[in-house]
């Protein structure tokens, strides 16, 4: 029997969006361990989780990692990426 594991597709935003969009109900804020210039938040919806296999996991893994060495540390996109790595239990 094939593991299942949850898959985060929710939206993410940064805090200027967050703030902008005047602070939208069901958002979190994401802790991250280093400190960084700005804020990410998501989702918190039960539609924001998807199931997938072990196989679709670790494809999403290659292609979330392919995609987040395209940007550098200072950029918010790299680390939306790490989340969605961290939500498949990647590190």
């Amino acid at each position: 029997m094939s593991r299942k594991y949850m898959n985060y597709v929710g939206e993410i935003l940064t805090d200027a969006e967050y703030h902008g969009l005047g602070k939208p109900e069901n958002f979190l804020e994401v802790r991250m361990d280093k400190e960084l210039p700005f804020r990410l938040y998501c989702r918190t919806h039960e539609k924001d989780w998807v199931e997938v296999t072990e196989e679709e996991r670790l494809d999403l893994i290659k292609d979330l990692k392919n995609k987040k060495s395209m940007y550098s540390k200072s950029d918010y996109r790299y680390y939306m990426l790490d989340f969605h790595l961290a939500s498949l239990g990647e590190r």
